[in-house]
């Protein structure tokens, strides 16, 4: 670990070491051999191949994310419009709602006032009930007594129609001794 040195040393032109700078070849070393640089080129075309399909399939990604992307922006912007028309659909249902509930609402209070009144009138109309009850049973308290009354009248005049026939009877048997003794 010697041979470690910062980035800004090397850039700065800091002699090394071993005197070499970054990306020198090092001084005790003989220059590579065909069959090395050869080596070297496969694997730089093999690397180079690596890249390229990594670079073609990155590509590829990045088409389809974009055509996600963008599939995903307009759906988004279709949600978007979807959500502006439900909220517009919420916000009449709303007046429409509030609209109906005042209407209910007056209807309750019509109606509270005529259970009131009727209330009333219910209660008027038990107060006069107890009156006509009581003078129900005045009346069959008078009729009663009106009844008693005729009876004592009837008994009366069945009495004085009695004593009448009586007399009468009387009479005719004093008219027929009478007779009776004129005649004779």
């Amino acid at each position: 670990m010697a041979n470690v040195h910062m980035l800004n040393e090397i850039n700065s032109g800091v002699v090394l070491v071993s005197g070499n700078k970054l990306g020198d070849l090092p001084s005790n070393r003989y220059p590579p051999s065909r069959t090395e640089l050869e080596n070297q080129l496969t694997c730089t075309k093999c690397d180079l191949d690596i890249a390229l399909s990594s670079d073609i399939q990155l590509d590829t990604r990045c088409n389809l994310l974009i055509k996600n992307n963008e599939s995903f922006s307009e759906r988004v912007c279709q949600l978007e419009n979807k959500i502006r028309k439900l909220k517009n659909q919420i916000t009449h249902k709303d007046i429409s709602l509030t609209s109906e509930i005042t209407a209910k609402l007056e209807e309750i209070r019509a109606l509270r006032l005529k259970v009131k009144e009727l209330e009333q009138n219910l209660s008027l109309a038990q107060d006069e009930l107890s009156e006509m009850k009581s003078l129900k049973n005045e009346s069959k308290l008078e009729n009663t007594t009106l009844f008693l009354a005729k009876l004592d009248l009837e008994k009366t005049l069945s009495r004085e129609r009695d004593k009448l026939t009586q007399i009468k009877d009387d009479l005719d048997a004093l008219g027929m001794l009478y007779h009776h003794t004129t005649s004779l």
